[in-house]
């Protein structure tokens, strides 16, 4: 995920690697900020999800692509137990660092890479199952990680991908990103991304493509919870600074202005979607199963 230049390695990521000065920059603070508010207000409702779609088994070999900063790949790791693998790839080293960083247990166990997914560095059909939750919107040649996905697979081999469906049906986050491209003013389509590859036949038929079988498209609805309401647009904006360029590359004088008028802005949308002081609103996502 997000615009950083891939440097390939063909080693794992160490925990040496995270220093006083990468953790400083701009970048680390962002993946941080991801790990802080995103992966515990959003992804801890759909990795269950996914998992319940992979069901990963013991001693299985386990691909995680654009795994951020870990959240699935460290969840897989008690499933497949100490005779599986569990890979985590993705094309941020910031994320890769603090996923490293925050879950040092898992650090030895799991094998962080830096790559992209168009062009997955391992051997054809060195993996069992094949996950990638809420990534393959951001590559930039989708056909491409699709096929890798599919040759990294063995025979039989199982993929997971989860993305989210379309903005217009995701009411709450429209809203959200219509008010923040005005206030940015960067266009909304930037800010969108996440949503970027919504229609479920496009879906499918992008792994019927890449030579998938037993294709199926779930589109399914959960709502999502956040709480300190007076810092939810703050910390959204931090968050999507990890993947969004526009906002990581605002020095903190600005952002801090913009921010102040956009939660000033949102405070009655955020309002009509709380109660007790718990921001509430349904989110809506495509699950893709396949099998190679």
């Amino acid at each position: 995920m997000g615009e950083l230049l891939m440097v390939e390695m063909e080693t794992p990521v160490e925990k040496d690697m995270i220093e006083k000065d990468v953790a400083k920059t701009a970048g680390f603070q962002a993946a941080e900020m991801y790990e802080q508010f995103m992966v515990p207000y959003v992804f801890r409702y759909w990795t269950p999800q996914l998992l319940k779609r992979a069901v990963p088994q013991p001693g299985e070999r386990v691909l995680d692509v654009a795994c951020g900063t870990g959240v699935v790949a460290r969840s897989i790791v008690p499933l497949v137990g100490d005779q599986g693998k569990v890979v985590g790839l993705d094309i941020n080293p910031m994320m890769l660092a603090v996923a490293c960083r925050q879950y040092s247990d898992n650090c030895d166990k799991i094998d962080w890479r830096e790559g992209q997914a168009e062009n997955i560095p391992f051997a054809e059909h060195d993996f069992d199952l094949v996950t990638c939750q809420q990534g393959l919107q951001f590559f930039k040649d989708r056909a491409k990680a699709a096929r890798e996905m599919h040759r990294v697979l063995k025979p039989n081999g199982r993929a997971v991908i989860e993305v989210f469906q379309s903005i217009e049906r995701n009411e709450f986050y429209k809203k959200v990103f219509d008010t923040l491209a005005e206030v940015f003013n960067v266009p909304v389509a930037t800010l969108a991304t996440p949503y970027s590859f919504g229609d479920p036949t496009d879906l499918e038929g992008l792994f019927i493509d890449a030579g998938f079988k037993q294709v199926k498209v779930e589109q399914v609805r959960q709502e999502a919870h956040f709480k300190e309401l007076d810092r939810f647009v703050e910390r959204q904006i931090k968050a999507a600074a990890a993947v969004i360029p526009a906002f990581g590359m605002m020095d903190d004088e600005s952002l801090s202005g913009l921010q102040k008028i956009a939660q000033n802005q949102l405070a009655g949308t955020i309002a009509d979607h709380s109660a007790e002081g718990v921001l509430i609103f349904p989110m809506y996502t495509n699950f893709a199963t396949a099998i190679m």
